[in-house]
């Protein structure tokens, strides 16, 4: 089905072991002596698009300077804080090629003349090993037999030989002063490539304390730079509150300033740049008040490739020349483009089921167990059947023969075209993970619809093998269920067919016969089932290279055709090549947006045989990954439009969540809704300055002189208020609330609450300030957002702004919280205008102007402080004689239908106009009358949650 060979992306650059030596040698007069980008670009270009390349460079070059500033050609001491420490932050996406950047980011800052440059190579050993392994091979041009010939250059820790074979050294013995010492008096740069685990941190800091020790650095001339890249920088590097025991955040703190409790570095010599790398930056943005590591400095954001973006000014994507082949496949392509596209859309649900009235829990029980062997059913029938058409496509005939030896690696890596893998993910308990491998053998050997019946002997349920005997007679019991994935695949070829270069050839149902006979003889038999352990010391990873057998014979990668069961050890970097099928079972009470997302394995390069992949999962589950998508993509766009206006100093990017999902379960933080609401009261009153209570009364005066304004009678002829004739725009009723002052409420810019504006104009472009305190006295909030004027004020300027054709990414509106803010019927709709009105009470109003107007001041009591109402609406209207005050002007402009009040706040519906209904509140302890506002919002207003610090 595929045309030509498949480009890998930047995620897969260059498998290890793939260079024979002899490129080692050519390097060395070619390569070898030229700078360290210039090696790496020679080891990545062959893979990358000229577009790629150059966006890999260009994002590299910004982080770089970001983290590593200069003044001329040195480095420059006053570009650091006082603390000598600068941080940043680079987000990435899923399987997108974070790890190609950061070996781009360690070549060029070792051009700039870092000194050290320490990697920190996730916590797991496996992730560990192949992180130290690219960085030999790409960065460093050498392999772990010739790495030696290139110490006269660099020094690279741990040594090869110390950690690449079964009897890894401990860090004790792999940091070897000797040879650090001998690099330091030659002025060689230093590589250091550790697991982020506490006992190798302790030993790492221990080991650069006496290395770079204050006698050396007292003799320094220029300072001595270190630069700290740490992948998957959302995992142990969080540090969840400033009380936590946590002890690996400040370990690696404590590798520049010899201190866990000290942030800055320990010598006034001594500047560090720390840059964390992460798919899910959700908690480390919200840490920024505690955890020194924190992004305080700089932030970036990586971009991938697809049909459509440009590389200047920048973009979440850009255009990908290459075709389809190497775009990057995330969320915008499994949960967007195919989205109506049927049965060749890539994400098949299924409705989780509910209790029906009167069933039993058994009952309910048996419905949900029969759902899951459904679904397990179907996932794994799209897994072999796709398997058995590319097995069809020329050159892959023995792709998947596990047993047929090749006397040479480079036979069996041209027979082995690629990998053809499926994931299940039931939960994150381990003994789930065998339960459902034993299901899959149970079901290769049953009868459909028998699955729970049957038992493996011990022997397969140890050794999880998949009967051959077992798939042949399933597929004569149900072949019309088999061969339907066929019109399935062809669907979804049919739907790609129209993006550049698809490399995908027609499947027609005449060639069941032929897909059959692949299934039993070429599936079948070869398929693998591995459940992946999630011992963080454990090397059991997927074996996607070429086996040597112990007499010199070789066979095609163990994992070619593996079928692998699995939890947390997938969403934590390592990478499922060939990645088709996945069957995600996993729930959670609150789902945590950042967890779910590094569970998404099926994200990556996977244009080469996009038409065979597939995830099945439950239709709210489907839901979360939208919106996480959706969030995710407003985070980086803001992040993006930093980058392009100079990017220093901007703070942590705002962080959003959903109502029913939080950003991150690795600190706390508090959900902040967009929406003040349908109703939002300013109950705020001014009792301390008579000044400040009189400029309020004088607010409302003014609006008495503009425009015409008539009694506001109910439909029985009772004087309810006044009503201006005429309604005015959000920017108006904007400018109203921002007038108001108070004594007590005069929010700072610096405030979190305050600062989510600013994030919102960044990332939508507004060049106008939302956010508008007075700014006489600044202080912390005497008012939530819902009831802060300035607050409501800057949403109505918002809500004015994002009218007609303007992308807002993670923005819905608050009726329909499922669409994104940009979809048509959205577009189409204009913004409310209101009404503005007064509503009598029993009281003339002291002021001379209020009262030759008839406004008649409410009674309304105080709170204890004296600060602000304790309610502000009146009367509700139940018994059907009265639409309530919150309704009071639809009794003049007579918009139907009127909406009810009864059993709480309701929304006026989605084009009906808006009110802004003004309290004259009757004061008699006070030299002046109080001024207090409520609004009622029409439904169609731009929402989301956003995810502050508690």
């Amino acid at each position: 089905m595929v045309e030509g060979e498949p480009s890998l992306g930047p995620a897969a650059i260059v498998p290890v072991g793939d260079a024979p030596s002899a490129d080692f040698e050519r390097s060395g007069t070619t390569i070898g002596g030229a700078p360290w980008w210039a090696r790496y670009r020679a080891s990545v270009e062959g893979r990358l698009s000229p577009t790629a390349l150059e966006v890999l460079e260009d994002d590299a070059r910004y982080i770089v300077r970001s983290a590593l500033p200069k003044g001329g050609e040195e480095f420059d001491p006053a570009s650091w804080p006082e603390s000598r420490v600068r941080t940043g932050m680079v987000v990435g996406s899923v399987q997108s090629g974070k790890t190609a950047s950061m070996l781009g980011v360690a070549a060029l800052a070792l051009d700039a003349g870092v000194d050290l440059l320490i990697l920190l190579a996730g916590t797991r050993v496996s992730l560990w090993l192949q992180t130290y392994e690219r960085l030999l091979g790409q960065l460093d041009g050498s392999t772990a037999d010739n790495a030696y010939r290139r110490r006269a250059e660099r020094l690279i820790l741990p040594q090869p030989a110390d950690i690449l074979h079964e009897q890894r050294a401990d860090p004790s013995r792999y940091l070897q002063r000797p040879l650090a010492r001998q690099a330091l008096k030659a002025g060689r740069p230093i590589i250091c490539v550790v697991p982020k685990e506490d006992d190798h941190l302790l030993t790492l800091r221990r080991f650069l304390g006496e290395v770079i020790s204050d006698n050396f650095l007292d003799g320094r001339t220029k300072p001595y730079t270190i630069l700290i890249l740490d992948d998957e920088a959302d995992d142990a590097s969080v540090l969840d509150s400033d009380r936590s025991q946590k002890l690996t955040p400040r370990l690696i703190t404590a590798l520049w300033s010899g201190d866990p409790d000290v942030a800055a570095t320990r010598h006034p010599a001594l500047l560090a740049s720390y840059v964390a790398y992460t798919a899910t930056p959700q908690a480390n943005f919200l840490q920024a008040t505690h955890n020194p590591l924190s992004p305080r400095d700089f932030n970036a954001a990586l971009r991938t490739p697809g049909p459509v973006g440009s590389v200047r000014p920048r973009s979440l994507g850009y255009a990908e020349t290459a075709g389809i082949r190497s775009y990057y496949c995330g969320g915008e392509m499994f949960y967007e483009r195919l989205r109506k596209a049927g049965d060749g859309a890539l994400c098949r649900t299924s409705l989780f089921p509910d209790p029906r009235p009167g069933e039993s829990d058994a009952e309910l029980a048996d419905r949900r167990e029969g759902l899951r062997w459904s679904m397990l059913s179907d996932a794994l029938r799209c897994y072999m059947v796709g398997a058995a058409i590319r097995s069809l496509e020329a050159g892959w005939e023995s792709a998947f023969d596990r047993g047929r030896v090749y006397t040479s690696a480079e036979d069996a890596r041209a027979a082995a075209r690629g990998p053809h893998t499926m994931l299940i993910h039931p939960s994150a308990r381990k003994e789930d993970h065998f339960n459902t491998a034993i299901d899959v053998v149970r079901w290769a050997m049953s009868e459909p619809g028998f699955e729970a019946a049957v038992e493996p002997n011990e022997e397969m349920a140890e050794r999880l093998d998949i009967s051959t005997e077992g798939l042949t007679r399933r597929l004569g019991l149900e072949e019309a269920e088999w061969s339907a994935w066929l019109a399935r695949f062809e669907a979804s070829r049919m739907a790609l067919s129209t993006l550049p270069q698809a490399p995908y050839t027609p499947i027609p149902m005449a060639r069941w016969p032929e897909v059959r006979s692949a299934l039993l003889e070429r599936v079948f038999p070869n398929v693998r089932l591995r459940v992946l352990n999630s011992d963080p010391a454990s090397d059991d990873r997927p074996r996607f290279e070429v086996e040597d057998g112990a007499d010199g014979d070789f066979r095609i990668p163990p994992d070619s055709l593996s079928i692998f069961v699995a939890g947390n050890v997938l969403s934590r970097g390592l990478t499922l090549e060939g990645l088709t099928t996945s069957l995600f079972l996993r729930g959670a009470a609150e789902p945590a947006a950042d967890t779910q997302m590094q569970m998404q394995r099926w994200f990556g390069y996977r244009g080469g045989f996009l038409p065979f992949c597939r995830v099945f999962t439950y239709e709210d589950q489907l839901e979360l990954f939208r919106r996480y998508h959706v969030n995710d993509n407003a985070l980086k766009s803001e992040v993006i439009a930093s980058m392009d206006c100079g990017g220093e100093a901007i703070g942590p990017a705002l962080v959003l969540q959903g109502a029913s999902f939080v950003a991150t379960s690795k600190v706390e933080a508090r959900k902040v809704p967009l929406s003040p609401g349908p109703r939002p009261s300013i109950r705020l009153v001014e009792s301390e300055d008579d000044v400040l209570a009189r400029h309020n009364i004088d607010v409302a005066a003014r609006l008495l002189d503009d425009g015409e304004w008539v009694p506001l009678r109910d439909d029985n002829g009772l004087e309810r208020g006044l009503i201006r004739t005429e309604p005015v725009s959000l920017q108006r009723i904007a400018a109203t609330l921002n007038d108001l002052r108070f004594t007590r409420h005069d929010p700072d810019l610096g405030n979190e609450l305050s600062q989510r504006w600013d994030h919102y104009s960044r990332l939508l472009g507004i060049d106008d300030q939302l956010f508008t305190p007075p700014m006489r006295n600044p202080q912390d909030y005497g008012a939530e957002p819902q009831s802060c004027p300035y607050s409501i004020a800057a949403y109505l300027r918002l809500w004015s702004h994002l009218t007609g054709d303007h992308s807002a990414p993670g923005f819905y509106p608050t009726d329909r919280p499922e669409v994104p803010w940009n979809y048509a019927d959205t577009l189409r709709s204009a913004t409310p205008m209101f009404y503005i009105a007064f509503r009598h009470g029993q009281n003339i109003a002291r002021d001379a102007r209020l009262a030759v107007r008839g406004i008649k001041a409410v009674t309304r009591e105080r709170t204890p402080n004296g600060r602000a109402l304790q309610t502000l609406w009146g009367t509700r209207g139940y018994g059907g004689t009265y639409f309530g005050d919150e309704l009071i002007d639809y009794y003049f402009h007579r918009t139907a239908p009127v909406p009810s009040i009864q059993g709480g706040a309701s929304w006026r519906p989605r084009g009906h106009p808006g009110l802004a209904l003004l309290h004259v509140v009757n004061a008699p302890d006070l030299p002046t009358d109080q001024l207090a506002i409520g609004l009622g919002l029409p439904h169609g207003g731009p929402d989301h949650i956003a995810a502050l610090r508690t």
